[in-house]
């Protein structure tokens, strides 16, 4: 029986296993080359066990955009790509290079600078400004340039090449009648609409010959009005076969539906294995896909059922670069698992080098691995077992240390506990559960002591020679008249820890991403729920990235909530809510009232430790309230830097 670590062949190319890495960006040296840090991250998920990692979109040309991503436009950049490339092979992978010919539509233009695109269609970021269509000699242009660039893959060592074809980039705008409206041999017909990509394929077969394997990421459908529809995207697979392609791999969705290329914390594993199933029984090359495939479980079934012929994973192998090995070695509680959260994407949209909430060192490979440790036994206690000091503490131990935890709770995940609660955030209970593995793998070096309080009195006693205080964020509770010692009022973290039960005609105030989460999951239990919100939308003030957002946005709308925006608590009363939209007050009934208004740091004893004790450092919440990848960032620097 095949199996996701049986060797595959994509056209004269030799896997070790049906283990992709999925093309996704990192940042880059300044001129788009790729950098030591990209270096040493892909290595990483090479050394991981990985069979074929797919190097992120690198663009062929910067004439008619600026650098959305790396770049490999001349000959002097290759030797950065070799040396990308031989430490892969190092480790027994084989190497892609993904090859962008431009993000058309969707580059970071600026107002009155509209992008090149395939037609004169509104661009992503300044929709009421139309974009320039490329001419003949633009695109020939181009055509060339791609080749040119494969070409130089190949001299660097890429065992590949993968297209990008998908998700609304300039081929797909190329490929799709919403965003191509050409009437020249590059539009109209389906056939003069694939040109372009035919065109690129031809070109890399002419500059690195015709065995050289091209594999080919393109979208089945878009799922928007005026997209492709799943019976075009099926002719198309059979269409880029007969192209000579050697693989397809197979995506969904657009920007304008993020959530369906870009999975979510809030999406069920396996996004896209229906639609690459049905790719595969219209071709006879191999299929892939990703799509949110973390699950051993469910990756290994993706093969074993023959929906797939590779499995191909993007964040997970950010937040863990060892899942192969693992995975094979039979440690699956030893999975860092990928929350969903995107701030890997939030970062590079902002400039930044990529980064993972739940894996610290991504982006920084090459200088964030554990120092040495040497305990000299030395006193080290860490104030709460929420996310935080958790990692702080496993990260202590990895590095020979030994620990005290102490946790008011009954207990282990503090507030990641209550972000783990609602029924659609299964990614974020399995971050949790690792979290408790290790803490219990390295049970001789941690001593976890949960339902104990911290005073300053017990800390004193206990005479640290460090403390490191995790003891995240409590509610905010607005001063809203009838809100206070009311019995039917609760923080919404007190109804996702299980602390305050609900039912019937619910309120929660806030609609950040707190609010909005809690009042799904009360929809999903039964509830009828109304959310106020003193903005103009949802997780107004939350860094979150677009897709998310999106996704959040579309589970709203499906469940139906009573969403009240711009709309003022006044005032409580024992049967009903005076809520002011708009300058208009209007009573609603409740049966109890969820508050979602933030929160503020849990730092009473910070003082108090400062004055007592000279090694004293703060994680979390406790520093300020913010996002888990805060949270793990500070445990494990301050475990790593100062311990």
């Amino acid at each position: 029986m095949t199996t996701i670590f049986s060797r595959g062949n994509i056209g004269n190319l030799k896997t070790r296993n049906r283990i992709f890495m999925s093309p996704m960006g990192t940042g880059t040296d300044p001129d788009g080359g790729f950098s030591e840090q990209s270096r040493c991250y892909y290595e990483a998920r090479a050394k991981g066990g990985f069979g074929l990692i797919n190097l992120g979109a690198t663009t062929c040309t910067m004439k008619y955009e600026p650098k959305p991503c790396n770049v490999l436009d001349n000959q002097p950049m290759v030797e950065r790509l070799q040396r990308v490339v031989e430490s892969c092979h190092a480790y027994g992978a084989k190497v892609s290079l993904q090859i962008s010919a431009g993000i058309g539509r969707m580059a970071f233009s600026e107002a009155g600078k509209p992008p090149y695109a395939a037609s004169a269609v509104p661009g992503t970021y300044f929709p009421d400004q139309l974009c320039i269509p490329l001419s003949i000699e633009q695109i020939h242009d181009i055509e060339e340039s791609f080749g040119n660039t494969a070409m130089w893959a190949k001299a660097a060592g890429c065992d590949a090449i993968m297209v990008q074809g998908y998700g609304g980039y300039l081929i797909d705008q190329f490929m799709c009648p919403l965003w191509n409206q050409r009437e020249d041999e590059y539009g109209g017909s389906l056939e003069n609409r694939m040109r372009f990509p035919l065109n690129l394929i031809k070109q890399v077969k002419t500059k690195c010959g015709e065995d050289f394997p091209i594999l080919f990421k393109f979208t089945v459908a878009h799922g928007i009005e005026g997209g492709r529809t799943i019976e075009e995207g099926l002719k198309i697979a059979k269409m880029l076969e007969e192209a000579g392609v050697s693989e397809l791999h197979v995506d969904q969705g657009c920007f304008e539906v993020w959530y369906k290329p870009i999975p979510t914390v809030y999406d069920n594993f396996g996004t896209k294995l229906e639609m690459a199933a049905k790719v595969k029984e219209v071709v006879g090359i191999p299929v892939s896909c990703d799509g949110k495939l973390d699950d051993p479980a469910v990756a290994m079934e993706a093969i074993a059922s023959g929906k797939v012929d590779f499995i191909s994973l993007g964040k997970q192998s950010i937040a863990d670069p060892e899942w192969p090995n693992k995975v094979k070695a039979g440690k699956l509680s030893d999975i860092r698992a990928c929350i969903g959260c995107n701030d890997c994407l939030l970062g590079i949209l902002k400039g930044r080098l990529v980064q993972c909430a739940v894996n610290p060192t991504v982006g920084y490979e090459n200088f964030t691995q554990l120092n040495p440790g040497e305990y000299n036994g030395q006193k080290i206690l860490i104030i709460g077992a929420g996310i935080g000091g958790m990692e702080c503490a496993i990260t202590a131990a990895e590095r020979g240390y030994s620990v005290t935890v102490w946790e008011k709770e009954t207990r282990m995940g503090g507030l990641g506990n209550a972000a783990a609660a609602p029924y659609m955030k299964i990614s974020v209970k399995n971050y949790i559960e690792y979290l408790k593995a290790q803490i219990l793998k390295h049970a001789d070096r941690i001593n976890i002591i949960l339902n104990k309080e911290a005073t300053i009195d017990a800390i004193k006693r206990f005479n640290p020679d460090k403390v490191v205080m995790a003891t995240g964020s409590i509610p905010v509770i607005p001063p809203i008249e009838g809100l206070k010692n009311n019995p039917r009022v609760g923080a919404a973290t007190e109804y996702l820890t299980d602390k305050f039960h609900v039912e019937g005609n619910i309120l929660v105030i806030g609609a950040g991403l707190v609010g909005c989460e809690t009042a799904l999951d009360l929809a999903y239990k039964g509830n009828k729920v109304i959310v106020a919100e003193m903005l103009s939308k949802i997780v107004a003030k939350d860094e979150i990235n677009a897709n998310n957002e999106m996704k959040l946005s579309q589970l709203i709308k499906d469940a139906e909530l009573d969403m009240r925006f711009n709309t003022l608590v006044k005032r409580v009363t024992d049967k009903t809510v005076v809520l002011e939209t708009d300058g208009k007050e209007s009573k609603v009934p409740y049966d109890y009232i969820l508050v979602a208004a933030g929160t503020r740091s849990n730092d009473q004893l910070l003082d108090k430790l400062y004055d007592n004790f000279e090694n004293v450092y703060v994680v979390g919440d406790a520093n300020h309230p913010g996002r888990i990848m805060e949270a793990v960032h500070q445990g494990y620097s301050v475990a790593n830097n100062m311990f």
